[in-house]
């Protein structure tokens, strides 16, 4: 009993216990806005709209690395109340921000055409609004990255939620409006746009503060670790988005819908287990900072993905039938039943990945970047050799993450192996601390 008291006090746990609340409710919201555009849209529509959706994640992927170069260092201010800095990185980034967004929407504008034909759209008007989404999804990052470093996850699953109800009333309107694969599109913008004015609540008292210049740590988040981040994260979310982009121009369109309709069930491992990651980053900072142990949170973190990911997995194996009709109403999309189970393991290991990968980010481990980027490469290469069936495509994307989960535990032996390697290293930080 006086474990699991400790266990659910842990900070990790209760953190994600609120984000896990916000994220599940807004899965849900979201799952139910995809099960009525996979049914009230056609099998092409649909297979437009989660072509675009991959493509629209991995163009906000320097988002994504913003926001773990944002919750790290931001993290630190925190922790040493620095509020004027806090003030200062957050007005740097909003600069940031508006500019790759007017690059964003002029690549996508210009760019509208050949997009449209790699991916067999009838409609430019899908890649520029692709790019609006993009750029909605950039600011709406900035205030959702603070709000972690900030420690403040119950607020920040209730911005979660509040969005995920944006975006289910507004996609369900705009389908009977009959904007088609438009109406999830719009969706995502009125659902980023709110998260995003909702979140200045708790950060009023910051932008009120004085702001106090930080010209060193920008230059040095100019660096390495900047650059490092983000081709890590770019990779790392092609793992989950490539296959679906190379399936829509490979495969026919109801198959790529059928298999976009898969990599959806498939994801929600990936959904379930996210917040677990969210959360251990800024704490697994805030740890390394005081030189306290950070190496149980990190296996507590692989423990809390690994179980739901492997029961989901079985389920996904045992009642694929139901899982289909659940999520998709069935039809001819239970064509993909065969393929469900062994879909649901690939995600299993990408989830793991991801705990990993932000493990050594948040260290500043930025050799990742390396086995990974390889790793990210290789699928895409072989998904262009090997694409005959589903099979082959998700057969490529398994082999290639348990080769880079391998690598991974590898280094992490050699660096962390050892209970003395583990003091030595604790000892190091608080020598740098003190």
């Amino acid at each position: 009993m006086n474990l699991i008291n400790r266990l659910i006090r842990h900070e990790l746990v209760s953190g994600s216990f609120y984000i896990f609340l916000g994220t599940f409710s807004s899965n849900i919201l979201a799952f139910l806005l995809n099960l009525f555009l996979a049914r009230n849209l056609t099998y092409s529509d649909y297979a437009i709209y989660a072509s675009l959706l991959s493509v629209i994640t991995l163009a906000a992927v320097p988002a994504n690395s913003l926001n773990t170069i944002i919750v790290k260092y931001a993290t630190g201010f925190f922790a040493k109340e620095k509020i004027g800095e806090l003030k200062s990185f957050y007005l740097f980034f909003l600069k940031v921000i508006i500019l790759m967004s007017v690059l964003i929407i002029f690549i996508f504008s210009i760019f509208s055409v050949p997009f449209k034909n790699y991916l067999r759209i009838d409609n430019s008007g899908y890649i520029v609004i692709s790019g609006v989404v993009i750029v909605t999804l950039y600011f709406n990052m900035l205030n959702s990255a603070y709000l972690q470093s900030l420690l403040k996850f119950k607020f920040l699953s209730f911005s979660v939620t509040f969005g995920g109800l944006i975006k289910i009333l507004t996609g369900i309107l705009f389908v009977f409006l009959g904007f088609r694969a438009f109406s999830g599109l719009y969706a995502i913008i009125f659902m980023a746009m709110g998260t995003f004015l909702i979140a200045f609540v708790p950060l009023i008292n910051i932008l009120k503060a004085k702001e106090i210049k930080i010209k060193q740590l920008k230059n040095e988040m100019l660096g390495g670790y900047v650059f490092s981040t983000f081709v890590t994260v770019l990779f790392l979310t092609s793992f989950t988005s490539s296959d679906v982009i190379l399936v829509k121009h490979f495969f026919s369109p109801q198959m790529a819908g059928f298999y976009s309709g898969m990599s959806l069930i498939g994801k929600v491992i990936f959904y379930f287990t996210a917040p677990i990651s969210m959360v251990m980053f800024p704490i697994l900072i805030k740890r390394h900072a005081m030189g306290r142990n950070f190496i149980n949170t990190f296996y507590l973190s692989l423990f809390l993905v690994f179980l739901p990911s492997v029961a989901i997995s079985i389920f996904y194996f045992l009642f694929p039938d139901f899982v289909i009709k659940l999520f998709l109403g069935g039809r001819d999309y239970l064509f993909i039943a065969k393929y469900l189970g062994i879909f649901g393991l690939n995600l299993t290991i990408f989830s793991l990945l991801n705990v990993c990968i932000n493990f050594f980010l948040s260290l500043g481990r930025t050799k990742i970047v390396f086995p990974v980027t390889v790793a990210a490469i290789l699928q895409i290469i072989l998904i262009y050799v090997y694409h005959g069936n589903f099979y082959q495509v998700i057969g490529v994307s398994m082999l290639v993450s348990v080769i880079l989960m391998v690598i991974l535990v590898i280094g992490f032996l050699k660096t962390f192996g050892n209970i003395n390697k583990l003091k030595e290293t604790v000892s190091v930080v608080n020598s740098t601390t003190v």
